[in-house]
């Protein structure tokens, strides 16, 4: 519900300054205005076309980073040499600057949508990756060494105790991770595209149209904000057990 406040009066703060100091509708169209804008776009102009090609490739590139990040960390802590030796590599890609890996996905992997599913897993899994390497190695020594006492394997270990226990740091990590997703993917398409919500920002600013930019940023927006609640969605029901979930439900019935 505050939400839903917040943005009605975003939506009359808007109105009201346009209207107050008479700024043209080329250089920001009043609510109206981008109202009827969308409507044509969604009517005439298969905007929500695009939206699941954008869709797809923020989930597909989150899926893949994610579980690449995992199985990783889950490597670096059962072998340290290994770390050793990939980790100046993976800090190397991730501080290059993700515009500048476009081009080249583009150039290597072609204008589909393989270099910005590409792209989003490069950007997704270095947070995971951290957070998860935090989180397995804070794992409380006690429930380790009880792990040992029992003989449990390897897997058993890595599911029953470690996972578990890693999660809280894990979703963590998700979050960063999903919210630089939807950055990526606008990045790929920006490059080099020939659908998607990527693409429609570059067309209205090549064609001045700052009607659609808009638009196109909204929706961006609003994707990226509904699946940061998809994972904020999850976390709470898989960490209904951990202490952090109780606190952030007193926190919420405070502000309530």
């Amino acid at each position: 519900m505050r939400a839903v406040i917040s943005l009605l009066v975003f939506v009359a703060l808007w109105w009201g300054t346009v209207w107050v100091f008479g700024v043209p509708e080329y250089l920001v169209p009043s609510p109206p205005t981008l109202a009827a804008k969308f409507w044509f776009l969604t009517t005439q102009a298969g905007l929500f076309s695009h939206v699941p090609v954008t869709l797809m490739e923020i989930v597909l590139g989150f899926v893949i980073g994610t579980v690449l990040g995992i199985g990783l960390a889950v490597l670096f802590v059962r072998v340290p040499l290994l770390e050793i030796v990939m980790n100046p590599l993976i800090i190397f890609v991730q501080t290059a600057p993700k515009i500048a890996i476009a081009p080249l996905l583009l150039l290597w992997l072609g204008l589909g949508a393989t270099p910005k599913v590409v792209l989003v897993a490069i950007v997704v899994f270095f947070p995971v990756l951290s957070n998860m390497i935090s989180a397995l190695r804070t794992i409380d020594p006690n429930l380790l060494a009880l792990a040992r006492i029992l003989r449990m394997s390897a897997w058993s270990r890595l599911w029953r105790i470690e996972l578990p226990q890693a999660l809280p740091l894990l979703f963590t990590g998700m979050k960063v991770g999903i919210t630089l997703a939807v950055t990526a993917a606008v990045i790929g398409e920006l490059m080099g595209a020939r659908a998607g919500l990527g693409y429609l920002l570059s067309l209205g600013q090549e064609t001045s149209d700052i009607g659609l930019v808009l638009i196109s940023v909204t929706l961006l927006s609003l994707l990226g904000y509904a699946l940061f609640m998809a994972v904020d969605h999850v976390e709470r029901r898989m960490l209904r057990w951990h202490e952090s979930t109780d606190a952030r439900e007193r926190l919420a019935l405070e502000a309530g």
